[in-house]
């Protein structure tokens, strides 16, 4: 039987498209916190945006705890078709993966400040159960929003418990089992509770495999089991968790350290759960006005939808180089079209081309003066173009104005927060309120560690050594592999530099225990002034000058170009030849073993002409010292 459960808050504690389509007529559907562009026809519009409306109501009756809004702006598109939504579909070995609906959020997949400005959920309205879709798609912003990175099964599990969501005007309830769920599990093997919990976004299971519908339903009844149980048990899964974001740690091991039992146990007490169908559900009164909220609607134009489209396609992996072509293509019609502007002046940042970047934002702003994301473009160039060059931004005054704009136009802006934050910490002054904006920016996107980095630099240069190691030490073991790099890099020098202070420290102790000697010598020889010569006069610690080294590591900064020769004959040590602008740049990696190498297992020593991405810093002119190195 099913369950109702008055406990609404449990969760709480732990919790693009083708150019071609813009043939067809378009309507943008708004409500107060959304915006839906549909082919669907006006009214599937408006009940989009009324679903997507009374969901944000219920998650926040529901959730109590829980941040409602997006860390950035979110685009609803909802196709009228499958056909439609597969020329955007993510691809997987060259192929769309068939889906329904997908979420594709921005601003937690890079170092720090990655300017992602955009979050979108694509839609396929023909598509069966198409608002539990709606549901679990919305789920994934509430948890991209609020938990730290957590592993797929968990993500997918309670994206599936959060897609039954019920709203009328009486009642909001959640966690109703879907029909087809229990129905896959009743029909198919289950799998290896293991092999569940080490599925990844690459793992065939996950984007072709015809289990690929057991992985979601396993997921679903594991996060069901585990909200069932209450407080006790979700404090476990945030333990099991953490322990994961250690390659330290097995699977078996966290699952034992976690929930004190052995992997088999667990499963089969999942297995029993679902069996007798003793599945519970929460429920809470819905608000007044929940199924009458006002909506406007528009017809869209041929340029404008074509610059939705194409801004779709730019955020993606896979779509990216379509979306550039299709903004030029609308620049050569509206040259001061501002989202085509703003995108392509963030590709000419990325390619460190300060001055199309600059040129592009400009265009952008003069159109869009109320465009958050352009007022922090314009600060993340500034912050950019003098990382490039190893020192403090020309103008603070006027990064910080730009900031502070984009985060009085947009309030939850964490990417203008966390940027803020390091352009006050440049004056100690400021030091508080550096810390206190990256602290707003990763409460408002957890998922984003380059926030953390952000914070530890604040207090590395602060000499707040034991404050940066405990916000570094997580990071190392991070999953993204320039952050993790980052931090252990960070975190050696700090070693250093304890061990310059002991120096420091012993140095002085060893003074006082040589002064103490000399004034006891002194003492005797003023008794016995026959006896004994005169000592040596010993500096006081106080008359002894030293120079105190603050801890400052130089930024680290990104370049791309060719690699043109792999120098290994210093071994462990490797000096890499990179040209770039027309420059000749020598890299040197002090243990090429430990290098971090994307897109290969590690470095070779007879790699030639090769585009190379590197993370370094700089230690000379034409110089630097690798942190991490990527095949591109």
């Amino acid at each position: 039987m099913i369950r109702r459960h008055s406990l609404p808050f449990t969760c709480f504690l732990f919790l693009t498209i083708s150019i071609a389509h813009a043939e067809q007529q378009w309507v943008e559907v708004t409500s107060p916190h959304f915006s839906v562009l549909t082919d669907a026809g006006e009214k599937r519009g408006r009940d989009v945006a009324l679903r997507f409306e009374q969901m944000r109501t219920a998650f926040g009756v529901l959730f109590q705890k829980m941040n409602v809004n997006t860390a950035v702006k979110l685009q609803i598109i909802a196709y009228r078709n499958g056909k439609e939504l597969r020329q955007v579909a993510p691809l997987y070995e060259g192929k769309p993966i068939s889906l329904a609906g997908f979420f594709l959020g921005g601003g937690s997949h890079g170092m720090p400040n990655n300017g992602e400005d955009r979050e979108y959920i694509a839609l396929d309205l023909s598509a069966e159960n198409n608002w539990g879709t709606v549901f679990h798609e919305y789920a994934h912003l509430l948890i991209n929003s609020n938990f730290p990175p957590t592993p797929l099964w968990f993500d997918e599990g309670f994206a599936e418990y959060c897609s039954s969501l019920k709203v009328d005007k009486k009642e909001i309830a959640i966690g109703l089992p879907r029909p087809d769920l229990p129905v896959i599990l009743s029909e198919n093997r289950w799998l290896n509770l293991l092999d569940l919990f080490r599925v990844g976004h690459d793992s065939k299971i996950y984007n072709r495999d015809d289990r690929r519908s057991v992985f979601y339903a396993q997921s679903w009844i594991t996060v069901h089991y585990f909200m069932s149980k209450g407080v006790a048990t979700m404090k476990q899964v945030g333990t099991y968790n953490r322990l994961t974001r250690d390659p330290h740690i097995a699977v078996p091991d966290a699952i034992r350290q976690a929930f004190g039992l052995e992997p088999e146990q667990l499963q089969k007490a999942i297995e029993t759960y679902f069996k007798t169908s003793n599945v519970l559900y929460f429920k809470a009164p819905a608000p007044p006005g929940i199924d009458d909220i006002a909506v406007q609607s528009r017809t869209v134009d041929d340029t404008e939808s074509k610059t939705i489209f194409a801004d779709l396609d730019f955020h993606t992996r896979d779509y990216r180089a379509r979306g550039l072509a299709a903004f030029e293509e609308i620049l050569t019609r509206q040259p001061d079209n501002p989202i085509a502007n703003r995108a392509l002046g963030y590709a000419a940042l990325q390619k460190r081309d300060w001055e199309k970047a600059g040129e592009h934002f400009q265009r952008a702003v003069t159109q869009a003066t109320k465009d958050p994301q352009v007022h922090y473009f314009l600060a993340l160039l500034m912050s950019r173009k003098s990382m490039s060059s190893g020192r403090a931004p020309d103008d603070l005054e006027t990064m910080k104005k730009e900031l502070n704009t984009a985060i009085s136009l947009d309030p939850n802006f964490a990417d203008a927060y966390s940027l803020l934050g390091v352009a006050l910490s440049y004056d100690p002054k400021h030091k508080e309120e550096a810390v206190n904006a990256l602290r707003k920016a990763m409460a408002l996107n957890p998922r984003n560690e380059g926030y953390a980095l952000n914070l530890a630099n604040i207090y590395i240069r602060s000499q707040e050594v034991d404050q940066a190691l405990s916000t570094l030490t997580p990071l190392k073991e991070s999953q993204d592999p320039q952050i993790a790099a980052a931090a252990r890099e960070q975190l050696e020098q700090i070693e250093s530099y304890k061990g310059y202070l002991a120096d420091r420290k012993k140095a002085h102790a060893d003074i006082e225990t040589a002064q103490a000697k000399a004034d006891e010598e002194k003492a005797d020889d003023e008794q016995e002034p026959d006896q004994l010569e005169k000592p040596a006069e010993i500096k006081r610690p106080e008359d002894v000058k030293t120079v105190a080294v603050p801890y400052k590591p130089e930024p680290i900064l990104f370049l791309k170009g060719m690699l043109v020769s792999v120098d290994c004959s210093q071994s462990p040590a490797a000096t890499l030849t990179i040209s770039s602008s027309g420059k000749k740049w020598k890299m040197v990696a002090p243990d090429a073993r430990k290098l971090v190498v994307m897109g290969a297992d590690s470095l070779s020593c007879s790699w030639t002409n090769k585009k190379v991405a590197i993370n370094y810093r700089k230690t000379g002119e034409n110089e630097g010292r690798l942190a991490t190195l990527e095949l591109e």
